[in-house]
């Protein structure tokens, strides 16, 4: 056997293996369009290779793994105004995923949606500075994606999102690990199991009527609009949740103010969690706390010249727990988000999001 061989020998699959792993991801691309509130992604035909390179199902010689998920608005933010609509896509528009029929996740805009910020001032315009976010959810427990599965990512928006970036491109990445069947076999991932692990995004998005001093009971009211929230408590006996993260994200107030004070005001707020009436969890918002918010204002010179600008703030942060919270199946939870009276901005959103991995029992 020459040096070729020896070296290549482990780089291909022996005569006692029947698969071959490799890193990959999935992309497709869809146009926001003025009306259309729903998209399913990955059902075109393909063609053009720079938008997309794969239609679900997958080939019977394919297994797919989804490990992490990104999609990326292509246009800048360059006005409050649209920054409000962005806050739409992040806050009230989620990503569905089902796999033969089986809801595999529910994802608010906030956990995997990347945009660009730019501050520009309005003489020319010019822009000044871009921001890009550069978020991807991460997912503890992949997705499975088995060639013998039917496959739904449905992502939801709101009418005035839709209006807002009628025409602007939205591409989807699906992260993972591609195993390639090197002779044919068939592989049931829940097969004998009687539980089932997936990575969930528990969201509750709420609007802020007032500054006064209140207490927003959260994850409480089923009765809301299917785009504002993911789950209620308590979970069914079947279901059990393991919070591993959380964000609260406060918008643009529909007057723009000044972002600073809009958080500056939320970190005193207090999120708290009780289990079975047990405290779990109590904390101010200081490590919890994002702000997406922009205001629009005017510099005078000392000749007296006014130049308009936009300006933004994009503050992205989580905090992972130490030890998790655990919500038990049919547990008391009571979760709470408590404001000081005077709190800034008002008439806007929160969204609280708690992410981990939940356990539910297979029919």
């Amino acid at each position: 056997m020459n040096a070729k061989d020896l070296l290549n020998k482990t780089l291909y699959p022996s005569g006692l293996q029947n698969a071959r792993r490799k890193e990959y991801n999935y992309y497709d691309t869809l146009a926001i369009t003025t009306g259309i509130l729903s998209y399913f992604f990955f059902q075109t035909a393909l063609g053009n290779i720079f938008a997309r390179n794969k239609r679900l199902p997958l080939s019977g010689s394919e297994i797919f793994l989804v490990d992490g998920i990104a999609a990326y608005i292509e246009t800048p933010i360059t006005t409050p105004a649209l920054l409000n609509s962005l806050n739409e896509l992040l806050q009230q528009s989620y990503l569905q995923i089902s796999i033969d029929g089986r809801v595999q996740a529910k994802l608010p805009g906030m956990d995997f949606i990347q945009y660009m910020l730019v501050f520009n001032e309005d003489a020319t315009p010019e822009r000044l500075l871009p921001i890009v976010e550069t978020k991807t959810r991460n997912l503890p427990i992949p997705i499975f994606m088995n060639s013998t599965s039917s496959f739904e990512f449905q992502f939801v928006t709101t009418a005035a999102a839709a209006t807002a970036f009628n025409g602007i491109n939205m591409r989807l990445v699906l992260n993972g690990v591609q195993i390639d069947k090197l002779d044919s076999y068939y592989y049931d991932a829940v097969k004998n199991n009687k539980f089932q692990q997936i990575s969930t995004t528990y969201y509750n998005t709420v609007v802020i009527p007032n500054g006064n001093e209140q207490t927003f009971q959260l994850f409480a009211d089923a009765n809301q609009a299917n785009n504002l929230y993911s789950k209620v408590f308590p979970l069914s006996d079947i279901t059990t949740m393991q919070i591993q993260n959380i964000e609260v994200l406060f918008n643009q107030p529909d007057v723009p103010i000044d972002p600073i004070t809009i958080y500056n005001s939320r970190l005193n707020n207090i999120l708290v969690i009780t289990v079975d009436d047990v405290d779990i969890y109590r904390s101010n918002l200081v490590d919890t706390l994002s702000v997406v918010a922009g205001f629009a204002g005017n510099i005078t010179d000392s000749a007296a010249a006014t130049t308009a600008y936009n300006m933004f703030m994009n503050l992205r942060q989580s905090k992972t727990l130490r030890i998790p919270v655990e919500i038990p199946a049919n547990s008391n939870v009571s979760m709470q988000l408590i404001q000081p009276n005077s709190s800034l901005g008002v008439t806007g959103e929160f969204t609280v999001a708690l992410r981990g991995v939940e356990t539910r029992k297979l029919a």
